[in-house]
């Protein structure tokens, strides 16, 4: 995004590429949100990631918010239900002193994605609002839990750039990964 710019009290933005226009061609699509979880380890040369049985893709953990569930806690919970990792979020959030008596901070994501999910046999077009967090685990025995899952590994670099995955992950690992 570029510089924001003030005309009449409001705020506009100015997007670099073209994310406006596809939010603005998709405003009436139904918004779900999401929550995943990009998880390394300490020594940050290797990911947590799920392979998806229907999309045919190695991807991070996640899935839909519950409701009254906070997104971090989403991710969190996603995290573990697919993998059977038990994961933290990495933050690098400023600390405002609240004394958490009428408010308190919760993580803030890496970055909050727009995607736009294809039509399917189960559910019409339409978008999640994925909320992104960087997380850490120790590497340890993975637990396949869900059944939209047939493999769970901790991946390299290497191994993300040259598999099947999505552009959005393969952009975090070159970010994130040694």
């Amino acid at each position: 995004m570029e510089k924001n710019k003030i005309k009449n009290n409001k705020i506009r933005f100015r997007f670099a590429d073209n994310s406006y226009d596809l939010i603005k061609e998709t405003k009436y699509l139904r918004k779900d949100f999401t929550a995943t979880g990009y998880v390394v380890n300490p020594e940050r040369t290797k990911i947590l990631v799920i392979f998806h049985n229907k999309l045919q893709k190695w991807l991070p953990a996640g899935g839909h918010l519950e409701r009254n569930e906070l997104p971090h806690e989403a991710a969190l919970r996603e995290v573990y239900e697919e993998t059977g990792v038990k994961a933290c979020v990495i933050s690098d959030d400023p600390d405002f002193n609240l004394n958490g008596i009428v408010d308190c901070q919760i993580p803030r994501p890496y970055t909050v994605l727009y995607q736009i999910i294809p039509q399917n046999s189960k559910d019409d077009e339409h978008i999640h609002v994925d909320f992104i967090y960087a997380m850490e685990a120790e590497e340890s025995d993975i637990k396949i839990q869900v059944e939209e899952v047939s493999r769970v590994g901790w991946l390299t670099k290497n191994e993300i750039l040259n598999s099947n995955c999505f552009d959005s992950v393969k952009s975090f690992v070159k970010i994130l990964l040694k």
